[in-house]
C-alpha cells in the first residue's frame, strides 16, 4: 500500500525532541485558541508565531505553501463574498462598479490568516514526528481510545479504499461506460458506491479479526518511556502563553 500524504524530510530540531505529551498538548491548545480569534490584529499574529514555528522546525517551504494553497482553495469559495458585504454602519470604499465593506475585509483577513494559522500547526505537528507516535501520545493524555482507533485506522486503510476506487471506475471505463445526466449513469454510480462500500466493510472485518489474533485489547504498546524535562515545559509554556496573549489581545480589541 502506498500512502498518498508525501511528508517531507525535516532536518533534526528541538521540537522533534520535545516530549509527545507536551508537543501535543501544547500545539492542540494553540489551535483551540486560534479558533475563536475575530480580530485582524490578533489572527496576523497567530499566523506570524506559526510562520516562526515552521521556520524552527524547517519545513520546506515550498511544501507547506502547497498544502495552505489547497486548504485556501475551499475556504475561499464560500467566504469570498464577505468583503461585498455592507452592513449599516460600516466604512466602505465605493468602486462605482462595487462597494467593499471596511469591516467584512478585516473579517476576511482574520478568518484567512487564523485559518493560514491552524493549518501550519497542524502540518508542523504531522510532518515532525510520525502518527503513531502521536496517537501513543493522545493515549498517554487520555484522550478516548475510539477516536485514537479511528483515526488511525483511517490514516492507513483510507488510500487503499481510493485505490480500489479507482479499479472500479477503471472496469467501468474499459466496459465502455461514460457518465451522463440519465437513469443509467445514476444507477451504475449508486451500485459502484454499494459495492465501494461492501468491499470496504468485509476488508474491516478481517482487520478485525486479524489484530484480535494478534492479541490486541484496544491499548498502544511502545519501548519509549516518556520523561518530562524542563525544555519540555518551557516549551510548553511559551506557546501557551504567546496564544493565551492572543485571546487577551483579541477580548481587549473587541470590548
Amino acid at each position: 500500500m502506498t500512502l498518498a500524504i508525501d511528508l517531507p524530510e525535516c532536518p533534526e530540531s528541538f521540537v522533534q525532541r520535545l516530549d509527545a505529551r507536551w508537543r501535543l498538548s501544547a500545539i492542540v491548545l494553540a489551535c483551540l485558541a486560534c479558533a475563536p480569534i475575530r480580530s485582524s490584529g490578533p489572527a496576523l499574529a497567530a499566523l506570524v508565531g506559526a510562520a516562526i514555528l515552521v521556520a524552527i522546525v524547517r519545513l520546506p517551504w515550498r511544501w507547506i505553501v502547497y498544502r495552505l494553497g489547497t486548504a485556501m482553495i475551499f475556504f475561499t469559495v464560500f467566504l469570498v463574498w464577505l468583503p461585498f458585504a455592507v452592513a449599516p454602519g460600516d466604512y466602505t470604499l465605493d468602486l462605482t462598479i462595487v462597494t467593499i465593506s471596511l469591516e467584512g475585509s478585516l473579517r476576511l483577513v482574520a478568518l484567512t490568516a487564523k485559518l493560514c494559522a491552524m493549518t501550519a500547526l497542524v502540518l508542523v505537528l504531522i510532518a515532525t514526528v510520525p502518527l503513531h507516535e502521536t496517537l501513543h501520545a493522545a493515549q498517554a493524555l487520555r484522550i478516548p481510545g475510539v477516536l485514537i482507533h479511528v483515526t488511525l485506522l483511517t490514516y492507513r486503510y483510507v488510500f487503499l479504499l481510493i485505490d480500489e476506487f479507482h479499479r472500479l471506475r477503471t472496469a467501468l471505463r474499459v466496459r465502455g461506460f461514460r457518465n451522463r445526466a440519465d437513469s443509467h449513469s445514476y444507477r451504475t454510480i449508486g451500485q459502484v458506491a454499494g459495492t465501494l462500500l461492501v468491499r470496504g466493510h468485509e476488508r474491516s472485518e478481517r482487520v478485525a479479526q486479524a489484530m484480535r489474533c494478534r492479541g490486541f485489547a484496544g491499548e498502544f504498546h511502545s519501548l519509549r518511556e516518556y520523561r518530562t524535562t524542563a525544555v519540555d515545559m518551557l516549551a510548553f509554556a511559551v506557546i501557551v502563553s504567546y496564544s493565551v496573549g492572543l485571546l487577551v489581545w483579541d477580548w481587549l480589541t473587541s470590548t
